[in-house]
């Protein structure tokens, strides 16, 4: 008997391939390891072109280019157009403030110098705004040499420090900034520009106001530097002049608002040490509540050359104190009040300590004075020398 035949597979269905992406279709890559992500704001997920995630390089500036912005700026300044004067001042700081390699060839290059002249130019004419004087210096400042007695002599100038002056007295926050930190520069450089900056009418004042300024340590720092050299530099008259103004306070103040700022510490301590040098100077320190307390503060915690400076600082008043005739007249003398906040302990700390020393010697004989004096005031006793491992 005959079985029914299996029934035969049915045809094929015929093949219908996927339609390719069109151009006008948006196409969509998987992403891939070197392809990074980065967060849409539905919580998925967007692929990055890395092309547009790179930050281009900037070409590297060249000799020629240097001197093609020099020469315009010295041509600009030589025949007082001071509008491209500025443009090209405001090229050269911009270029330095890009990076390091290009303000090592624009100070290779002489940049300084042509600076300086174009300042000493357009401040000589006499029509110079303040606002081209300031351009210039907010680059010269950048790419200002260590040594170069040309670029001094140009912006050392008796002119130049007259404009300097105008901007310390009325330009902006960051043109005052840029005229001190030039100045420090002039008046650091040798004593015949800082004599001559001290001449300047109203440049001491000006630069005193800096001072005090709660905004800005670099330049608080750097007029506590030109005032320094200034004292040191300066004719005694220049000096006593600046003491009279109020230097003796303004410095002993930077010293309390600028405990965290150890460089402006140091160069507070540095102008104090050399007023102390002065009569006049140990007399307005003397009058003051803070010297005292201020320089014992600083004898630790905030460098070596600061514990140098406030030791070498407290021997001058001390040495230069008469205690007995201060107790006599009912007064609580330098070596009364050194010994009342803690002088003498730190002392002896510090001959325990590494240190230079001219410190040490400085402290020793300190230590001697209080011995002489504080005893008989009642204000130390002898046992407090015992452990010292230095004699004294």
């Amino acid at each position: 008997m005959w079985s029914s035949p299996l029934p035969l597979p049915s045809p094929p269905m015929p093949f219908s391939p996927l339609p390719l992406p069109s151009p006008s279709m948006p196409h969509s890559p998987l992403p891939s390891p070197s392809m990074p992500l980065s967060p849409e704001s539905d919580g998925g997920y967007k692929i990055m072109d890395a092309t547009n995630s790179m930050t281009p390089r900037s070409a590297r500036l060249t000799t020629a280019e240097v001197s093609s912005i020099l020469s315009q700026l010295a041509s600009a300044s030589s025949r007082s157009e001071h509008a491209r004067c500025r443009k090209s001042a405001a090229r050269i700081r911009a270029l330095a403030e890009e990076s390091d390699r290009n303000r090592r060839r624009l100070a290779a290059s002489g940049a300084a110098g042509v600076l300086a002249a174009s300042f000493h130019e357009i401040a000589a004419a006499g029509d110079g705004s303040l606002d081209v004087l300031s351009e210039i210096l907010s680059a010269l400042v950048l790419v200002f040499p260590v040594d170069d007695e040309d670029v001094f002599s140009d912006i050392g100038s008796p002119k130049s420090l007259d404009a300097i002056a105008s901007i310390l007295q009325s330009g902006g926050s960051s043109a005052r900034l840029n005229a001190t930190l030039v100045l420090k520069q002039i008046v650091s450089s040798n004593k015949d520009l800082a004599r001559a900056a001290a001449s300047i009418d109203g440049l001491i004042e000006a630069l005193l106001s800096r001072i005090g300024d709660p905004i800005s340590p670099r330049g608080k720092r750097a007029s506590l530097l030109a005032a320094f050299h200034l004292i040191g530099s300066s004719e005694e008259s220049t000096t006593a002049r600046l003491i009279r103004t109020g230097v003796v306070s303004l410095v002993l103040e930077s010293l309390m608002d600028s405990e965290s700022e150890k460089r402006v510490s140091e160069a507070a301590l540095a102008a104090l040490d050399r007023l102390c040098s002065f009569e006049l100077g140990r007399e307005n320190a003397y009058g003051n509540a803070l010297t005292v307390p201020v320089l014992v503060k600083n004898m630790f915690g905030v460098s070596d050359l600061a514990t140098e400076l406030a030791v070498s600082s407290l021997w001058k008043l001390c040495k230069n104190s008469v205690p007995e005739k201060e107790a006599a007249a009912g007064e609580v003398g330098c070596v009364v009040e050194a010994l009342q906040v803690g002088a003498f302990m730190k002392l002896l700390m510090l001959l325990q300590v590494e240190c230079r020393e001219r410190v040490k010697e400085r402290a020793t004989e300190l230590l001697r004075f209080f011995n002489k004096y504080g005893k008989g005031l009642g204000c130390i006793d002898s046992k407090d020398f015992r452990g010292l491992h230095r004699p004294v």
